[in-house]
């Protein structure tokens, strides 16, 4: 409760002395462990919202921006992929009220408001030019960069940073501790390791994504590469495969990045040959498909994906509340008492069925053909396009691996929405000569230009 107290205060001091909450939200979004705390009314619901630090934050920060941008009417005309973003969200709120008791109806659609609907609603409003969208992932690169250090740390020492402020908040944690081959996963705040890797994933992928040249090549590459051991430590095979995919679109997108690209996988394998055999097998056994470390979470996965086909063939459409209770997904219970459904895909499927996928699949796909359409016009702005499209093929096969856990939901709808933004209004993708007068002006995201140049 007193962290919940003091973020209010601070949230409202950036409201009176800030002029880019939107941004501020993003670098906020990873500063301390994302654990939900029931909040309920004494007497009358024992929980009537699960509060966490995004929820928190959107309430506090995103909420006010989001009412400013309603008060203009272009901002409440629906376009593109705003039809399928809605209207995901618009089904499951109206699936919450198949819950069997009033707490549950009452508590989930606020969740569902604050983590879907209000992120992708304020990015896709206040990004428009190719300065916002930049200032955007700088603040994504600035709120991780610490991460990775940190998480580099836990992987060297074998010892959770964060554990002991979770500890101080009464929180109990299943496995506090994860490691594969011996060797602990980085978490930070992101408790789930998988989420700091996606988190650090996105990040290297968004520093690679900036288009503004007044940043240096040098301190790229050094921002790059920290992001990069954050990654590793995380011992995450799905974001790694993400962030291979990243590199490949943008090396078959522009040819120009082909040599840069070429040089740099040249670099990584001169650098494994020259490493010890012994460390080298250690690295090889962590590599997915090939690797012999944790072989159990294939198999599990395969089998996860078998039995999850019986569950949604008796309720394809809109899925089921209790689809978890399934003799057939019982069988999967591991050793702490939990059924892990490492797919947001089937996680969507299972709970709001096949609408619910085809929704939330649509999003992402509109927003890649999009990209693919405009890179393909424009050939002068392929380096534009190239990062956003690798970073939406990121994206959607690193989900196929995890579940939504943490902040990774959140970290995929402001993507969304902030390329959304972008491709409202192709008008003005070509910057005119006043373009940084007019990123000047917009007031959700003035001043993060300042952070940018840290970089």
């Amino acid at each position: 409760m007193v962290f919940i107290v003091l973020m209010s205060l601070l949230s409202l001091f950036i409201h009176l002395r800030s002029k880019e909450p939107a941004a501020l939200y993003i670098v906020l979004l990873f500063s301390a462990p994302c654990l939900a705390v029931g909040i309920g009314i004494p007497g009358v619901f024992n929980r009537v919202l699960d509060l966490n630090l995004p929820r928190l934050l959107s309430l506090s920060l995103l909420l006010p921006v989001a009412i400013g941008l309603w008060s203009e009417p272009s901002n409440r005309s629906l376009r593109g992929v705003d039809l399928p973003a809605i209207g995901f969200w618009a089904l499951l709120t109206a699936l919450a009220a198949r819950q069997d008791d009033i707490a549950s109806v009452l508590r989930l659609p606020p969740g569902y408001f604050l983590d879907i609907l209000l992120p992708y609603f304020v990015f896709s409003r206040i990004v428009c030019t190719r300065q916002h969208l930049d200032r955007v992932l700088t603040a994504i690169v600035v709120a991780a960069l610490p991460l990775a250090a940190i998480g580099m740390f836990e992987f060297w020492r074998s010892w959770r940073v964060y554990y002991v402020v979770v500890l101080e908040w009464d929180i109990d944690l299943i496995t506090p501790y994860l490691f594969r081959d011996g060797l602990l996963r980085a978490a930070v705040t992101a408790i789930e390791p998988i989420a700091f890797g996606f988190l650090c994933m996105v990040a290297a992928a968004s520093a690679i994504s900036i288009t503004d040249r007044r940043i240096s090549s040098r301190w790229r590459s050094l921002t790059v590469l920290l992001l990069l051991g954050g990654l590793g430590a995380s011992i995450s095979r799905g974001p790694w495969l993400g962030f291979a995919l990243f590199v490949l679109v943008v090396l078959l997108s522009d040819s120009r990045a082909r040599r840069t690209g070429m040089l740099a996988i040249t670099g990584l394998l001169m650098a494994i040959y020259l490493l010890p055999m012994q460390v080298f097998e250690r690295l090889f056994n962590l590599l997915p498909f090939v690797g012999s470390a944790d072989r159990g979470s294939e198999t599990y996965r395969e089998r996860l994906f078998e039995q999850s086909l019986l569950v949604i063939q008796r309720q394809p459409l809109l899925g089921s509340k209790d689809f978890i209770a399934a003799p057939e997904l019982q069988v999967l219970v591991q050793g702490q008492g939990i059924i892990d459904i490492v797919n947001s895909y089937l996680q969507v499927v299972l709970e709001f069925g096949l609408f619910g996928l085809a929704l939330f699949v649509s999003v992402f796909a509109v927003l890649g053909g999009q990209l693919a359409v405009r890179w393909l016009r424009r050939k002068d702005e392929a380096a534009y396009y190239q990062g956003l499209l690798g970073l939406i093929v990121a994206i959607v096969f690193t989900i196929a691996t995890t579940s939504s856990v943490s902040f990774i939901a959140q970290i995929y709808w402001v993507s969304a929405g902030m390329i959304a933004g972008l491709l409202r209004r192709p008008e003005v993708l070509n910057p005119a000569p006043d373009a940084e007068r007019v990123g000047r002006d917009a007031p959700a995201l003035q001043g993060i230009r300042v952070l940018g140049r840290g970089i």
